[in-house]
């Protein structure tokens, strides 16, 4: 690993180029992009992925550096796949923040707003309980694992300088968006139903006795009854992360490998 002090100019070449997709990798991917993580210390770590991967990837397909300009073309090149892969990651959580979206809507929590730091707006406190919670299981099940591991087998398909953005990776990028779509229902789905399921009752009720105030009486009983089966649903939600992250981390070769034209 102290190897690098005697780098020749091709291996520090390849560093370089590491950590600009490294460093795409951790504006984007889950928990590490978060802002109050210092941009000092992701730089460190881009740095720090690029000195232990250099010995362990191919530089035989690494074009020669004819000029400045060449070099920085190849690693802004290089900054945007590591912006696609950590974004690809990052669908995860996208789902699970419409989903807190979705859970508060029907609760009538969806007033109660927090700051998000991160998208530096406000959202609602189910949405943020829901991402605390989801990275909390995230890092339990070894999720920054496999995002690591999917960045580092990206060399494998796709080595320094071969991308061309061709292929499916669009439609793929495309399709995944819309699963964020899907796992924010599925996710949302028990506190959905059972709420949809206390309305019509209420509704029942409102129709037998009139003069009880249904709006009054329906609001606490919503809340009450969403966090009864929020917490119910808990070990449901661990379930979706783990098969998520199963499939995310199954089709990310697939990803680099349409950003190869393969």
């Amino acid at each position: 690993m102290l190897e690098f002090v005697n780098y020749t100019a091709d291996k520090l070449q390849a560093l370089l180029l590491i950590a600009f997709r490294a460093g795409g990798l951790f504006i984007t991917a889950p928990l590490i992009s978060r802002n109050n993580i210092p941009a000092t210390v992701k730089a460190g770590l881009a740095v720090l992925m690029g000195i232990l991967l250099v010995p362990a990837i191919s530089l035989e397909g690494v074009p020669p550096m004819g000029s400045l300009w060449l070099l920085a073309a190849l690693a802004a090149k290089e900054l945007l796949i590591g912006l696609i892969i950590g974004f690809f990651f990052a669908l995860l959580f996208y789902g699970i923040r419409m989903a807190g979206g979705i859970i508060g809507f029907q609760s009538g929590l969806m007033m109660a707003q927090v700051l998000d730091p991160d998208a530096s707006e406000q959202t609602s406190v189910v949405s943020e309980f829901w991402v605390i919670i989801g990275s909390l299981i995230f890092l339990a099940i070894d999720g920054h694992h496999a995002i690591i591991s999917g960045f580092a087998d990206s060399y494998k398909v796709l080595p320094i300088g071969a991308a061309t953005f061709s292929g499916d990776v669009w439609e793929l990028l495309i399709k995944f968006s819309a699963y964020s779509f899907v796992m924010a229902v599925k996710i949302s789905a028990p506190v959905m139903i059972t709420l949809f399921l206390i309305s019509v009752a209420l509704g029942v009720i409102a129709r037998t006795v009139p003069q009880m105030n249904i709006f009054i009486v329906g609001i606490p009983i919503n809340i009450g009854i969403g966090f009864l089966v929020m917490a119910l649903s808990l070990p449901v939600f661990r379930i979706l992360i783990d098969k998520s992250l199963m499939l995310l981390d199954g089709q990310v070769l697939n990803l680099v490998s349409g950003l190869a034209g393969a």
